[in-house]
């Protein structure tokens, strides 16, 4: 990497080192008129949004679809300001930032010192539910790798404040390790990986590519798995991070009813707070063998397929 790219980068990172020394309110409220800019800016993504909110709710009307885009990235401009208060606020969030529910859940799966793998999906309030649990509870996380080594520092950096250790997703034996050492383990696997990696399942009604590597996982590391999720307040901003009590006979034998029961978990609180959901992602881009792409025609401007 080159002097006078780590040298722009650090630069741009500036603001928000700054902005994740604010009171989180305060730093909510600077970003939050970003939004219509990010929504007019991201037009590619926000025919994806559109496309993601037509498959999952059709029974709302196109006008209460349109709001829940524009509360979608009302949060997604949020989410900037919270990972910046995640990563860079010293000290300990306090009862104002939010709560975590269900702890018991997390100690009854631990009881036979067992290690847990507490799978969630990718909400925009994650980094702040992130800490509120690691400051909690040890845990580690695992990450996507940068291509910029120095957004990969500032990133693995802020997240050593609540992270136990962060792991690289392709970094397989060291997640394996820490689950049969009894560690807690952190896995947002609500991502479409395409065939050779998943298996089918419903979500939202739709036959949705699912990760099979929380099945393969969970038995290579001998672990309990434990489903949580955060959820803001949209009015007072609080997160809840709640935690249920792990999947019974998990995983089994049936990975389609396995996959099935992590989904229908997810779509619950989905459906608690819509507008939280990451609908950014292509989620619904691997079809079954005969369907037609589910997004073709929709990235175009005034198509409606």
């Amino acid at each position: 990497m080159s002097v006078l790219r780590k040298v722009s980068t650090h630069a741009a990172l500036l603001p928000a080192r700054l902005l994740g020394r604010l009171p989180l309110p305060l730093a909510r409220a600077i970003v939050r008129p970003l939004a219509p800019l990010l929504r007019l800016a991201m037009a590619s993504r926000r025919r994806v949004v559109e496309r993601n909110l037509a498959l999952c709710f059709p029974d709302l009307e196109p006008a209460e679809r349109d709001q829940l885009t524009r509360r979608h990235f009302r949060n997604l401009a949020e989410s900037l300001a919270e990972v910046a208060v995640a990563w860079q606020r010293p000290g300990r969030f306090d009862e104002r930032h939010g709560e975590v529910v269900g702890l018991e859940h997390l100690e009854a799966a631990r009881a036979d010192g067992r290690g847990v793998m507490l799978i969630t999906g990718h909400a925009t309030c994650l980094e702040m539910g992130a800490r509120l649990f690691g400051e909690r509870i040890e845990a580690a996380g695992i990450y996507r790798p940068l291509a910029n080594p120095v957004l990969e520092e500032f990133q693995n950096r802020g997240r050593s404040r609540y992270a136990q250790q962060m792991l690289a997703r392709y970094d397989l034996r060291g997640m394996v390790r820490h689950l049969r050492s009894g560690g807690v383990l952190w896995y947002a696997p609500d991502q479409d990986f395409g065939l050779s990696r998943s298996t089918f399942a419903p979500f939202f009604g739709i036959e949705t590519a699912t990760a099979n590597g929380i099945l393969e996982l969970a038995r290579l590391g001998r672990a309990v798995v434990v489903p949580m999720y955060p959820v803001k307040d949209e009015v007072t901003g609080r997160v809840s991070v709640h935690i249920e009590a792990a999947f019974e006979n998990f995983p089994g034998d049936d990975a389609r009813a396995d996959l099935g029961r992590f989904n229908a978990f997810l779509e619950r609180y989905v459906r608690v707070a819509p507008a939280q959901y990451w609908w950014l992602h292509r989620r619904f881009k691997t079809a079954p063998a005969g369907e037609p792409d589910r997004y073709r025609d929709w990235s175009r401007p005034g198509v409606d397929p």
